[in-house]
């Protein structure tokens, strides 16, 4: 796998690789919670820190990484490694991202059983937990805030949330996506 590197411009594409991977290695840890949780991490240091991706471009990205298999973390760190680096930026941003998840488990599973049932160690999993739940609203708000743009967005937005809410997600959510994609050509 070539870098690129014949060029001449050997400091900046370093210094392109280490911001990737320093990037995609603070996604990684803060990925406790899953793929939702990851949006909001993905939006602050790709769009607000690292100005690699606008915001609309981001929503893109989403849209692309939760069609394609795998974790929206993973596939959205090989797209944006690949876009800010080429194959050897996909390479690096990719290892990256996955790179907090193996180290935890090969140093602290060993130790899970001792603590998983301490007083403090549950505590401070059920703040997590609501770390977590602030993360996945705030990926709703920011990701909301650049799709719903006019009074007609709402119109599909509001009962498609309702139909999801009411049946208590026993309507198959794809049933729901394809709904409002033809509500999407009937409306606009």
């Amino acid at each position: 796998m070539s870098c690129g590197f014949s060029d001449g411009g050997y400091v900046k594409k370093m210094k392109s690789l280490v911001s990737l991977f320093l990037s995609f290695v603070i996604i990684g840890l803060g990925a406790y919670g899953g793929g939702l949780v990851t949006i909001p991490l993905i939006q602050h240091e790709i769009v607000s820190e690292r100005n690699w991706l606008r915001l609309d471009e981001l929503g893109q990205l989403f849209a692309i990484a939760q069609m394609t298999p795998g974790p929206i973390a993973i596939n959205a760190a090989t797209f944006v490694g690949y876009t800010v680096n080429g194959y050897c930026g996909s390479f690096i941003a990719t290892s990256a991202v996955i790179l907090p998840s193996i180290l935890i488990l090969f140093f602290f599973t060993p130790f899970l059983d001792r603590v998983k049932n301490n007083t403090y160690f549950v505590r401070f999993r059920h703040g997590l937990e609501i770390g977590v739940i602030s993360l996945i609203l705030f990926a709703v708000w920011s990701y909301g805030s650049v799709t719903i743009k006019s009074l007609l967005d709402l119109v599909i937005f509001i009962p498609a949330f309702a139909v999801l809410v009411i049946t208590e997600g026993r309507l198959h959510p794809v049933l729901v996506i394809f709904g409002c994609g033809i509500l999407g050509i009937l409306i606009f």
